[in-house]
C-alpha cells in the first residue's frame, strides 16, 4: 500500500510539475520561483485534490503573486517587500511584548518551534514584528502567529513575510483581521444568513443560541489551524490560496432619515472559509442535530477528528459550487 501511495504522489508531481513555468531560475535548484496559470481549468481541478506537498509553496507563491501583479494600483514588487522587511525588523514594534509572549505558545510540539529564542522562534518573532509594522492599523493580533508559523514551514522569513503581506492585500485578512473585528462579525452573519440557514442543524444552533461567532471567529482568524488536522488544513489552504480574494470595500450605508442602517461587510472572496465551516459542521452534524448546548459547544470549538479527508474536501467544494451557481443566478 505504501509503494502504491508513492507511486501515486510520484505520477501527481509529475503533472504539476508540466503545468510549472519557470520564472526566475535558482541557484543549483535553490529559490527558483516558478508561474501556474491559475484561470486553468485542470490547474483548478487538481488543486481541489490537493496540491502535492513538493509543490505547495511554489504554487501558493505563484497564486498569491499573480493576483498582486493582476492589481496594478497596489502591486508591490517581492524585492521591495524583502527590503521592507529588512528594514521594519531594526525598528521597534508597540506589539513586541505581546508577540514575545505568544511565539513560545505557538506550535510549540513542532521541532522547528519548541527552543527559545532559537530556530522557528526567532524567525516567527522577527515575522510577526515586521507584520505588526507594516500593517500598524492591525498591529499584532494572536491569531497571526499560527497563520506565520504554518508558513515558515515552507518558505524563508522573508519570502513567509511576502506571503503574509498578500494574504492581507489580496486574500481579505487586512478585513478580517481589522481593528473591533467588525469586517469579521459582518462575514460570520453573513455565513449565518446565506449558507448556514437552509440546513437543519441550524435550527437546533438558534435554538440553543449558538451563532457563529461564539465558535467560528477561532477558525477564520486561524484559517482553521489546530481545528482541524494539518493535511486536511493545507487542502483548505490549497484552494483558499487559488480562490480566494480580497472582498471589495463598501462606503457606509445611510437610510432616507440620514441615520446608518443595519448592513454587513461584503464577504466576497471569503467563499472557501464559509465553505470549509459547512463542511466542518457536517462532520459534526450527528452531534450537533440534537445536542444540547455544553455538548455542541464542546464540539464546535474543539479539535475536529476528520477521518476521511477526500470527502470533507469533496464537500467544501460541493458547498463553494452550489454558492458560485446562486450568485450567477442573481447576476
Amino acid at each position: 500500500m505504501a509503494a502504491e501511495l508513492k507511486r501515486k504522489e510520484g505520477k501527481r508531481s509529475e503533472k504539476w510539475r508540466k503545468m510549472a513555468k519557470i520564472m526566475k531560475p535558482g541557484s543549483e535548484g535553490q529559490g527558483t520561483i516558478f508561474h501556474f496559470d491559475a484561470k486553468n481549468p485542470k490547474l483548478i481541478e487538481r488543486t481541489w485534490k490537493g496540491i502535492p506537498d513538493c509543490w505547495r509553496s511554489a504554487a501558493w507563491y505563484s497564486f498569491l503573486a499573480s493576483s498582486a501583479k493582476a492589481d496594478q494600483v497596489n502591486y508591490v514588487s517581492d524585492d521591495e517587500l524583502m527590503a521592507a522587511f529588512r528594514r521594519l525588523v531594526e525598528e521597534p514594534s508597540p506589539d513586541d511584548t505581546q508577540i514575545d509572549l505568544d511565539v513560545p505558545r505557538t506550535i510549540n510540539q513542532h521541532i522547528m518551534f519548541r527552543r527559545r529564542y532559537r530556530g522557528g522562534q526567532r524567525l516567527l518573532f522577527r515575522v510577526l514584528h515586521a507584520m505588526s509594522l507594516y500593517f500598524p492599523e492591525t498591529g499584532y493580533v494572536q491569531g497571526m502567529a499560527t497563520l506565520a508559523a504554518t508558513l515558515l514551514s515552507y518558505y524563508d522569513e522573508e519570502q513567509c513575510f511576502i506571503m503574509l503581506v498578500r494574504l492581507w492585500q489580496f486574500r481579505g485578512l487586512n478585513r478580517i483581521y481589522q481593528s473591533g473585528f467588525v469586517e469579521l462579525m459582518g462575514a460570520l452573519k453573513d455565513f449565518e444568513t446565506h449558507w448556514l440557514n437552509d440546513k437543519d442543524v441550524a435550527e437546533n444552533l438558534k435554538e440553543l443560541c449558538i451563532d457563529p461567532t461564539a465558535y467560528a471567529t477561532r477558525w477564520y482568524l486561524t484559517l482553521f489551524n489546530l481545528s482541524i488536522p494539518f493535511p486536511v488544513q493545507l487542502r483548505v489552504w490549497d484552494v483558499f490560496m487559488l480562490l480566494g480574494s480580497s472582498p471589495p470595500e463598501q462606503p457606509p450605508s445611510t437610510s432616507g432619515t440620514g441615520k446608518d442602517v443595519d448592513r454587513y461587510p461584503s464577504s466576497k472572496g471569503l467563499e472557501i472559509l464559509h465553505a470549509t465551516s459547512l463542511a466542518i459542521i457536517d462532520t459534526l452534524h450527528a452531534t450537533l442535530i440534537d445536542s444540547d448546548f455544553e455538548n455542541a459547544m464542546k464540539s464546535l470549538t474543539s479539535w475536529v477528528p476528520i477521518k476521511d479527508e477526500q470527502r470533507f474536501l469533496e464537500v467544501v467544494q460541493i458547498e463553494w459550487k452550489k454558492h458560485q451557481s446562486k450568485q450567477k443566478k442573481k447576476a
